[in-house]
């Protein structure tokens, strides 16, 4: 595996993730324990399209950083790492919780440290 690779990978998992914001709001909702109102399928829809946007930037940078792909990469593994701190902070305070808090944080790991892996200096 490699940094361009992980980012296409990267592009895919967060864009299902947005897409799944947008067109299964219920799911996300019921899965973490929490009730919907208005307010929040307009929010779930405003974080879908701000995650698919990330996830265009995923895929994109793979082709358009050039030598800076090291950078993005570490960029990518930190977003990764204030994910996994505000779900850990949810479970803390109840907010989130069950098997999709427990599959974030996994994911959120994974995905961190492989960028932070793969983004190291070679020098």
């Amino acid at each position: 595996m490699n940094l361009k690779l992980l980012c296409r990978i990267n592009g895919v998992w967060i864009g299902l993730n947005g897409i799944s914001a947008i067109l299964m709001p219920d799911m996300w909702f019921n899965m973490a324990g929490l009730e919907s109102s208005s307010a929040a399928y307009a929010a779930a829809g405003g974080l879908g399209v701000a995650v698919i946007g990330l996830a265009l930037i995923s895929w994109r940078t793979a082709d358009i950083a050039g030598d800076a792909i090291q950078s993005y990469g570490m960029l990518f593994g930190i977003i990764h790492g204030l994910f996994l701190l505000l779900t850990l902070y949810q479970m803390t305070v109840g907010l989130f919780g069950g098997p999709p808090a427990y599959m974030n944080v996994a994911v959120s790991i994974i995905f961190g440290a492989a960028f932070f892996y793969y983004s190291r200096s070679t020098d």
